[in-house]
């Protein structure tokens, strides 16, 4: 049951049939007052909307602006209730007893359908906080070189063992330095990692975002990263980079903004704690230009917080829908809670301020990916990467059509950083594009 996906037409289909069937059901039973029932849909309607309005966009309670689908579900709902309850008024207990189930049933159709297009919760384990992604065993350490290869994808020879496809599962990253209370984070181990002797590797880190069941399986779950990395890994005779999704929040409503502070020492945990484990534990590459950072949301704006500031350490950077800068929900105090009140370090945290300091980049790569239709965020991408640009910074940018601030933008955004990274790292021959 843990396992059970959320996201998966398979479960909502049979909740959407249930609340049609109540909605019909309710509608028949008290048909006799049908104006009634129109007149409570109409209500009910016309509240969700101004619900979603107010929530999402004057109180901007979830910090980002509620998407269509997100708006007409709240709308859908609520006129469902209006219908149960026209039809519960003064009507038999027949009535009175199906517009009750039905107002539930309605609750948990719209609650998923919102979920599936947040990509909140994937599965039923992640609704309740608990981890269901199975631990990873990850493979030796072997001796020879680490340094990084920039022919590899040159000299390399599938053999004939490889896998069709790469492994991944959790595994515990302790915060040795940083004391950071990190969850379990993810590796996943592409095919060329999974041979008998395999090669040395560049390791990219993949950051979630922040909110509701923020979680570093969001990233493979609600972004089908795992199934785009095999994509990728197809296509390159079994070689993408390593990936490593550790979890830079702590729990799901906490943002540290990848920085030291009252929150933890996100900043640390990612730079140092993670750095080391990778170069301890994987069969991975050393050098700046072995590791990349990349995010989506909260974690786009850890990205390139964390490349700008160490462009020793990180060589490229992906930001996919990130922010202008770390900043704290709607409602609380950034540099209060965040910064124990030093406006001066707020300042220093700033994406465009470290871009300035750390200038000029030489050889650092960015790729910056944001929705069409993300009204919130969308308008941060041109900034950002254009002071990116103007610091030295090899840049592309990616506009995803028809998309917002969710988990489809996330995952075409990181499926094209990757791509885009790939001759960067050295597991693709560079095209005149790269």
């Amino acid at each position: 049951m843990l396992e059970v996906s959320l996201l998966s037409v398979r479960t909502l289909a049979p909740v959407y049939t249930v609340a049609g069937i109540g909605l019909i059901a309710v509608t028949v039973l008290a048909r006799r007052r049908l104006w009634w029932l129109l007149g409570g849909a109409v209500l009910g309607a016309a509240v969700g909307a101004l619900l979603s309005w107010w929530v999402g966009d004057v109180l901007n309670l979830v910090d980002v602006s509620p998407s269509w689908v997100d708006r007409f579900w709240v709308s859908a709902v609520l006129a469902g209730f209006g219908v149960a309850i026209a039809a519960a008024i003064r009507g038999r207990w027949l009535v009175r007893l199906v517009a009750g189930i039905s107002v539930i049933v309605f609750a948990l159709a719209g609650g998923l359908a919102i979920n599936r297009d947040a990509g909140f919760y994937p599965t039923v384990a992640d609704a309740i906080g608990l981890s269901h992604v199975k631990p990873i065993a990850l493979p030796a350490v072997t001796s020879g070189s680490t340094a990084f290869r920039p022919d590899l994808a040159s000299s390399w020879q599938a053999p004939s063992d490889l896998p069709e496809k790469g492994r991944y599962g959790s595994i515990k990253i302790p915060g040795l330095v940083s004391k950071f209370a990190a969850r379990r984070a993810i590796v996943y181990l592409p095919p060329a990692a999974l041979i008998k002797n395999p090669p040395k590797l560049p390791v990219l880190i993949a950051l979630s975002g922040q909110g509701p069941g923020a979680a570093p399986a969001n990233v493979i779950e609600a972004g089908r990263l795992v199934s785009r990395l095999n994509t990728i890994a197809k296509a390159n005779r079994g070689l993408t980079p390593i990936v490593v999704i550790p979890d830079q929040l702590s729990r799901p409503t906490n943002n540290p903004m990848c920085v030291n502070g009252r929150l933890g020492n996100s900043s640390t945990y990612l730079s140092v704690d993670v750095v080391n484990w990778i170069h301890k534990k994987l069969n991975a590459q050393t050098g700046r230009q072995a590791l990349a950072i990349s995010g989506f949301s909260q974690g786009g704006t850890c990205a390139i917080q964390l490349g700008a500031e160490f462009p020793q350490k990180f060589g490229s950077l992906i930001d996919v829908s990130g922010q202008l800068g770390p900043v704290l929900d709607s409602g609380q105090d950034t540099v209060k809670l965040g910064f124990a009140g030093d406006k001066a370090a707020y300042e220093r945290a700033q994406p465009l301020n470290i871009l300035d300091r750390n200038r000029p980049y030489k050889h650092s790569n960015a790729f910056f990916a944001v929705g069409q239709d993300d009204s919130r965020y969308g308008p941060d991408m041109p900034v950002v990467s254009q002071a990116a640009r103007e610091a030295g910074m090899d840049v592309t940018t990616l506009i995803v059509p028809d998309s917002g601030h969710d988990w489809a933008t996330a995952g075409i955004g990181l499926q094209a950083g990757i791509t885009w990274i790939m001759p960067r790292v050295g597991l693709a021959n560079p095209t005149p594009e790269a």
